[in-house]
């Protein structure tokens, strides 16, 4: 093969290839998908536009777009998941509109949605193309938080137990929890604990070792600050407090709460008993003695 004929064949392939490059250029794309909020929640409706192109030299006819909202926590509202375009001219563009609602139990993720999209070319054929689109949906986590019962006594120490429970529909994670000062109320045991992840409708529970003054009110607010992440990573930060009952030891007996211990009184009695015993056995010795004598 000489040197020309190399070149032809070489020619020849470029222009395959550029004609080749042409074709596959003459197709549907997405231009731009464009949504009516930034972000949206559980609940909500959502207004989506798809911008379609045809970029290729010929019209385009019988555009069909679906949305394909299966295993998705989406639904059509009013509408359906399918938009039909007659016609996309040349090198023009046209919308297509979906209306679509969040369902309740949406979580905080970030939603691939398939997208189907079906046309009839300048050849007749029928042609298929798939894409997805992302909508991201935002669940604002809802966190509460009880004190386990316990008995809770006056001047003594005591184990605060502290259920967090994540009442949202979005998982949190990186949870800690850190317990505030209260007057006549003294943390005796490391007031910052770290929980991590904790799954929507999960709980967990903490602990802190607390000792409550002779002063301290019987109906008490136990401060806490929760900081954790949302599966989005958005930061949040919330103080809360918990309500406590707090008992002397005397109350706590009156209600019941705890029996009265009756250890003091027994020791009397059993040194009472002792000693009567040994002045007992001295005065044997002594009339002993006497009798002797």
């Amino acid at each position: 093969m000489n040197k020309i004929t190399k070149i032809i064949l070489t020619g020849i392939i470029l222009l395959v290839l550029v004609i080749s490059t042409i074709n596959f250029a003459s197709a549907l794309t997405i231009k731009s998908v464009t949504f009516d909020a930034s972000k949206v929640s559980p609940g909500d409706v959502v207004n989506i536009e798809i911008n379609l192109e045809n970029n290729a030299e010929e019209d385009i006819r019988d555009v069909s777009v679906n949305l394909d909202l299966t295993n998705l926590p989406f639904a059509p509202f009013d509408s359906s998941s399918e938009f039909g375009i007659d016609e996309i001219r040349a090198e023009k563009s046209k919308v297509a509109r979906f209306k679509v609602s969040v369902l309740e139990n949406a979580k905080s993720e970030v939603y691939k949605i398939p997208v189907k999209i079906t046309y009839i070319d300048e050849n007749n054929q029928l042609i298929t193309k798939t894409s997805l689109i992302s909508l991201r949906v935002v669940s604002q986590p809802v966190i509460g938080v009880i004190a386990d019962e316990s008995l809770l006594i006056k001047s003594q120490n005591n184990e605060v137990i502290i259920r967090v429970i994540n009442k949202g529909l979005s998982d949190i994670k990186f949870l800690e929890i850190e317990a505030g000062d209260a007057e006549n109320m003294n943390i005796v045991s490391p007031k910052k604990i770290y929980i991590g992840d904790l799954e929507s409708d999960d709980f967990d529970s903490v602990s802190f070792k607390v000792f409550f003054e002779n002063d301290a009110r019987e109906k008490m607010n136990f401060p806490v600050t929760l900081k954790y992440q949302d599966s989005l990573n958005n930061k949040y930060t919330e103080s809360l407090s918990v309500p406590l009952n707090v008992y002397t030891q005397e109350k706590a007996i009156e209600l019941g709460l705890i029996e009265k211990s009756y250890t003091f009184e027994i020791t009397l009695l059993i040194v009472f008993l002792v000693l009567l015993f040994i002045l007992y056995r001295s005065w044997r010795k002594a009339k002993r003695r006497a009798n002797y004598s």
